[in-house]
């Protein structure tokens, strides 16, 4: 079983709570996009009878809850120590901080909201935020807006196809476990590029000479 079918065996077990966590744990773990999780759990919504205001709360909770998690390691953490975080994870880089930091001083508020749209930058968006010590509450606003509306678009697909059922949700799932696999494909390759680049890039010891 990989990551993503276990997010999604978390998602049915648990249902709404178990969605929040899964896509609050992707802004820890990036290599399992939001966008794979979004349309099943607007599928298994509209198979329960939910509403799909329902799958869409829980979904930009979650989106909330991991962006603050991210948030709170810039603000305790600070700039210097948070670099020498992020040298250590796979898929970030301190460039990746770098940008960040730039793009949030530039445009503060809008820079939050229009990060959720982007896979990876919505992560590291959390950090330049939390080092700059934005309110607490204008973050989590700013996140449930762009996190409310992109989510939607997933979630209200996944939704509408769980409605229509037969050969339309049968296609959908054939589609939907395609993109699955792609996505988990791609995450371990994205890992192992920027695995063999930092290895490349990092200075090589000194030698003795003598």
């Amino acid at each position: 079983m990989d990551l993503t079918e276990a997010a999604i065996g978390l998602m049915e077990l648990l249902g709404g709570p178990g969605t929040a966590l899964v896509i609050a744990a992707e802004a820890l773990f990036p290599p399992i996009p939001g966008e794979v999780l979004l349309p099943f759990a607007g599928v298994a919504a509209a198979e329960s009878g939910q509403h799909v205001l329902v799958p869409l709360a829980w979904t930009t909770l979650g989106s909330v809850a991991g962006g603050l998690g991210v948030y709170a390691v810039g603000r305790l953490l600070g700039l210097r120590r948070t670099k020498a975080v992020v040298r250590r994870l796979p898929l970030l880089e301190e460039r990746d901080v770098d940008a960040a930091m730039r793009f949030f001083d530039r445009w503060g508020f809008p820079a939050v909201a229009i990060a959720r749209f982007v896979p990876m930058v919505r992560t590291v968006i959390s950090i330049p935020a939390g080092i700059e010590r934005m309110p607490v509450w204008l973050f989590a606003l700013a996140t449930g807006v762009g996190s409310g509306a992109w989510n939607a678009l997933f979630v209200v697909t996944g939704y509408l196809f769980g409605q229509a059922g037969g050969e339309a949700l049968e296609g959908f799932v054939r589609l939907y476990s395609t993109i699955v696999a792609v996505i988990g494909m791609l995450a371990v390759a994205v890992v192992a590029v920027r695995r063999l680049r930092a290895r490349r890039e990092r200075p090589a010891p000194p030698t003795l000479e003598g």
